[in-house]
């Protein structure tokens, strides 16, 4: 499933809990397993807001709902990746490594393993 819709901060911090979890969880999964501490209420909130928009299904099973990923977390970020190059550094490589490294974001440590990652593209 394609969905080009970018996700506010606390519905990604749900998919993110779900897929560390796999392939159905439970609300109450979610709320037991999230970073933040939210009410059970929050949580129904965010999930039934994934299933509009695509991001979750949601089948009962007996009493409870079982919500299932539609999108995979590789493919989101992938997807987020490009639309925040393409937003921030007009979609250039070398313009968001040159503004992490004059913000003294990147460590000697981090420019080695870019180096090995680019190596390991070329050959």
């Amino acid at each position: 499933m394609r969905n080009d819709k970018r996700l506010p901060d606390a519905e990604l911090e749900v998919m993110q809990t779900i897929w560390s979890l796999g392939t159905q969880v439970t609300a109450a999964e979610v709320q037991q397993h999230a970073d933040k501490d939210w009410k059970m209420t929050s949580v129904l909130t965010f999930l039934s807001r994934l299933c509009d928009k695509g991001f979750l299904s949601c089948t009962k099973e007996g009493r409870q709902n079982l919500y299932t990923p539609l999108v995979s977390e590789k493919d989101y970020r992938q997807r987020e990746s490009v639309g925040f190059l393409r937003r921030l550094c007009g979609g250039s490589v070398k313009n968001l490594v040159a503004s992490l490294s004059d913000a003294g974001a990147l460590t000697e440590q981090d420019i080695d393993e870019l180096r090995v990652f680019l190596d390991r593209q070329t050959h």
